[in-house]
């Protein structure tokens, strides 16, 4: 059984300390940087981080990073209040378990709850290269949204 918890003093170094697959480098970037960006956006006066570590049972198998981003009224292109999911990672230990696919089930749960305020979907972004985790995001429902980021990769969009 997966669940959700928040990061803590308590787990931080644990999920730092949890890794990719090397060939996953490339996709997505460290938990430490993640739990920084974070931190970082705890100072910004519209979005609302929620990290949180993927556990089954009592073992950390994974993190995730998901922002509450709602209308920006200073900002005309902003239509929408969203939750972005920037990362969703699963330890190199513990893949191919089903693991990601039950913790994105989980978080698209917790979002529709709508902890930190409204939204109507849940967005993120994925290389179509990183096979894996693009497939999982289309079976979950995500579709994409035609606009690539600045990194290139594409926009998924899951309506709630």
């Amino acid at each position: 059984m997966i669940q959700l918890n928040e990061i803590t003093e308590d787990n931080f170094e644990e999920c730092i300390g949890l890794k990719v697959l090397e060939s996953q480098d490339d996709y997505i970037a460290s938990n430490a940087y993640s739990l920084s960006e974070a931190y970082a956006l705890t100072k910004h006066p519209l979005y609302t981080p929620m990290p949180y570590a993927v556990y089954h049972e009592n073992t950390m198998v994974g993190f995730s990073l998901i922002v509450h981003q709602p209308i920006d009224i200073n900002d005309p292109d902003d239509d929408e209040d969203i939750y972005y999911m920037s990362r969703l990672m699963i330890d190199r230990k513990y893949q191919g378990l089903s693991y990601g696919k039950q913790a994105l089930k989980k978080l698209i749960e917790l979002v529709k709850n709508r902890p930190h305020g409204p939204t109507t979907a849940l967005i993120l972004s994925s290389t179509p290269e990183n096979q894996v985790a693009y497939r999982l995001y289309l079976s979950a429902g995500f579709q994409e949204m035609g606009i690539r980021d600045v990194d290139g990769d594409e926009l998924l969009k899951v309506r709630l």
